[in-house]
């Protein structure tokens, strides 16, 4: 259906152009009739020389001709859909029968028409409505290209439910689960890898390692970055080197070129030589093969007599370019790890210790060589030979300097502290483990929040996705076996019907019960860093310490008020978002009692139906649908409700002859008054 032009609007239009202000300048006459009596009368010499343009349109006539075309472009019928109206009329012509009647297929035309249509928005199709309504319409299924169901896929539906709970912090979690087709296999990863910055998975297994080594093990205690020096950068960044290293090198080339052919079959109890056959023969080879592992020999005592590789085994490329000096930030890193752990089991010998002066209270490098003893697992009974867990995370990161050229580098997490006195010592020795450039320690005061350190220092947390971690070959990211948080444990499966249009549902209010907090802790982190810029001017202006001290302790006030707020949106112990309708999560001493109502409230009262497929739960549907019934009437009459309102269309309301007159009269009365005080 076409749009039409409001009638008001045209009648506004057209009072305009007879009241003369919207007539044509530059025509027959170049002032329209009011103009005219304005410069007969004496009161306006000439008017502007802007309002006399040569070929221009009246105003009047341009809008009409702008409006034309447009409501012109609403009511044109696109070309495709003609196409598609003729084709349907004649394949389904009265012609052909009465088999196939014209109007069956109005669906169908309609789905082809809706194809181009652009949203502005996700939202606008995927609300929790629209959910409700898709959960109650279709089915989902595994389907083929031809938009069948393969014999060989299982006939459950392929999305479910799964009811995950985590142990070591008592976390519960109900999260949507795609099962993937035989059919659609994913392709295997090949080749080398490259990336860019941390993906959101990533992050979230990082956090979930640092709650979990907080949790059961204490936290981190030390916070690492270690740098790269000049030949090191040149080594990751296409395994170069400088050009007056290469002058020393002598034997060791960066380049060395290597034969592609097959090597000689170590005998029993020999070691294995990388010795390639350079030699290429026809079908007769001296080298045994999986095809012919008693190869035949012509002419043993001959020219054809010795080590020939068969042409099937000759490669493409007979030799392969490789650089001995490339290296990844992940080889470097974990060969420092290594060399770490070795330290840290079996001990190691500080040549220094800073100590006090107990008269002048000054301290001073005492050079007498301490022993520290290595890390083992304690017990009821004293320390025992088992080695305790080195527990780690790192992340490396390569962004553009100012100059515009890669600075890598690595940020590590270590479970690792010494007594402060041999601190020095300790960073020295690591950093000359490292080897490569500088190794920087710091202690973390709050080892409950060692995750945020980490993920602050790549700027993930700060600009999230966007920010720029550089390019990175091989791993960008590690975590220790024992730092690595369980694997969530699955409880039972349900079907997922409309269960991701409820966690939207639940999203939106949640949102919306955050919003205010929100607002108050962005306004109280602008106090604080408008706070932290007062208290640098008033460093660099030498103001009194009186003054030093306010402003700090009113950044350490608007902190405490910051982290208040925080853990009063964290106190409903739900963590849910509008964006992300695949899951939500319960948490604290309460999550098995919000799970099972969570899971009661919605079978009853959103009507999910609740089929388990591990154990039967009628009766538990069956009593929330009694308990909730009231409740889920009321929801499927607002739903009708509102979709009503929607379907309604608006109403258009003319105006009265008398609100016409009384506006016209208004209007003459101020055209009146402006000529008289012209």
């Amino acid at each position: 259906m076409g749009s039409i032009r409001p009638h008001d609007e045209i009648k506004r239009n057209d009072a305009c152009f007879r009241a003369g202000f919207l007539g044509s300048k530059i025509q027959e006459q170049p002032y329209s009739a009011q103009e005219m009596q304005l410069l007969e009368s004496g009161l306006v010499k000439s008017l502007p020389v802007y309002d006399r343009f040569l070929n221009r349109k009246e105003k009047h006539i341009a809008e009409i001709e702008r409006a034309t075309d447009y409501f012109a472009k609403l009511n044109k019928t696109p070309k495709y859909i003609h196409e598609v109206a003729a084709r349907i009329a004649g394949e389904y012509s009265l012609v052909q029968g009465r088999k196939s009647p014209t109007k069956i297929n109005k669906p169908e035309m309609a789905k082809k028409v809706s194809e181009n249509i652009e949203y502005s928005s996700p939202e606008t199709y995927f609300n929790h409505d629209s959910l409700y309504l898709g959960a109650e319409q279709s089915t989902a299924a595994v389907l083929n290209e031809k938009g069948r169901r393969n014999a060989c896929e299982p006939k459950i539906v392929p999305i479910s439910m799964q009811l995950m709970h985590r142990e070591w912090n008592e976390t519960y979690k109900f999260q949507a689960i795609t099962q993937t087709p035989s059919s659609s296999a994913p392709e295997v990863n090949t080749g080398e890898r490259f990336t860019e910055k941390l993906t959101s998975r990533s992050v979230s297994q990082i956090f979930e390692a640092a709650a979990y080594t907080s949790t059961c093990h204490e936290g981190f205690t030390t916070f690492l970055t270690l740098t790269f020096d000049k030949d090191q950068r040149l080594a990751i960044f296409g395994g170069m080197t400088d050009g007056e290293a290469s002058k020393t090198m002598g034997a060791h080339h960066p380049i060395q070129y290597k034969r592609n052919m097959v090597t000689k079959t170590a005998k029993a109890n020999e070691k294995k030589v990388m010795d390639p056959i350079c030699n290429i023969a026809g079908p007769y080879s001296t080298i045994p093969s999986d095809e012919n592992p008693y190869p035949r020999v012509l002419n043993r005592n001959g020219e054809i007599a010795g080590e020939y590789c068969s042409l099937e085994f000759k490669p493409k490329k007979e030799f392969t370019l490789e650089k001995t000096l490339e290296t990844t930030m992940g080889k470097e890193v974990s060969r420092f790890l290594d060399s770490a752990k070795k330290l840290y089991h079996r001990g190691w010998t500080a040549d220094h210790s800073i100590q006090i002066d107990k008269e002048s209270d000054v301290k001073y490098c005492d050079l007498k060589r301490v022993k520290v003893g290595g890390h083992t697992k304690p017990s009821d009974f004293g320390p025992t030979q088992e080695l305790s867990d080195f527990h780690y995370i790192w992340v490396a990161e390569s962004p553009a300097n100012e100059a515009g050229e890669s600075n890598p580098h690595v940020h590590i997490l270590l479970r690792w502290q010494v007594e402060p006195p041999l601190f020095s010592a300790w960073a020295k020795r690591l950093e000359k483990i490292w080897g490569h450039g500088f190794a920087k320690l710091e202690r973390i005061r709050k080892p409950q929040a060692a995750g945020s350190y980490i993920i602050k220092a790549v700027g993930y947390a700060a600009k999230g996705q966007n920010a720029d971690q550089g390019l990175i070959k091989g791993n960008r990211y590690n975590i220790s076996k024992c730092s690595r948080a369980p694997a969530w444990e699955c409880i039972a499966s349900f079907d997922a019907d409309n269960m991701t249009a409820i966690i939207k549902e639940l999203g939106y209010k949640l949102e919306q019960w955050k919003r205010p907090i929100k607002k108050q802790v962005e306004k109280i982190h602008k106090q604080k860093a408008q706070t932290i810029v007062a208290k640098s001017i008033a460093k660099k202006q030498n103001k009194p310490e009186d003054v030093l001290k306010k402003l700090q302790s009113r950044i350490i006030r608007l902190e405490k008020q910051a982290e208040k707020l925080n853990k009063t949106m964290k106190s409903r112990g739900v963590h849910v978002s509008s964006e992300n309708k695949f899951c939500i999560t319960f948490e604290g001493e309460s999550a098995k009692e919000q799970i099972d109502k969570f899971i009661f409230w919605a079978a009853g009262a959103r009507g999910w139906p609740m089929n388990c497929r591990d154990l039967d739960l009628s009766d538990v549907k069956n009593e929330a649908d009694v308990f909730y019934q009231d409740s889920f009437i009321r929801f499927q009459d607002k739903r009708a409700y509102w979709k009503a309102i929607l379907q309604d269309r608006k109403p258009i309301y003319e105006r009265d002859v008398n609100e016409v007159s009384d506006c016209w009269a208004a209007y003459i009365d101020y055209t009146q008054q402006q000529s008289m005080l012209m």
